[in-house]
């Protein structure tokens, strides 16, 4: 909150409490009004942040897909989305994505999908409801 108490305060800044919380010009607020909503800010933060327990489950479950795929098939496997960023919800997926050599793509997704079928079998560690989506990602290159 300090880099964007910096960049939105004008240079006449004054750090002086008055009796309105806003000065003449509607970005220039006080370091009291400052604090609060940093105060404020943190309270929410840590609120919504996901439960320890939750982010351990998470990171069982990617230690073990990472294992299980770069066991069999030699590529490496990254979270991505909102799972790293720790921007989930409770009940949200957890977003895979594999390095790997072009030609392979296809076969490598379906493969991946036949194993993790294969992982619904093993009582060692739950896997429900896999599911193959064919989807296309577009790109856009700015040339």
């Amino acid at each position: 909150m300090g880099i964007l108490h910096r960049s939105l305060s004008p240079p006449s800044f004054s750090t002086s409490s008055s009796s309105s919380s806003l000065g003449p010009h509607p970005l220039q607020i006080d370091s009291e009004l400052w604090l609060m909503v940093e105060k404020r800010t943190q309270e929410i933060l840590y609120t919504i942040q996901p439960a320890f327990g939750s982010e351990q489950k998470r990171k069982e479950v990617i230690n073990y897909i990472q294992s299980l795929i770069k066991g069999y098939f030699a590529v490496e496997v990254f979270p991505f989305g909102s799972v790293p960023l720790k921007t989930y919800l409770p009940d949200g997926d957890i977003d895979l994505m594999t390095l790997s050599h072009q030609s392979m793509e296809e076969d490598l997704a379906r493969d991946v999908f036949t194993l993790l079928q294969w992982e619904e079998q093993d009582p060692g560690f739950q896997v429900n409801d896999v599911q193959y989506i064919q989807a296309q990602v577009l790109q856009e290159y700015g040339l």
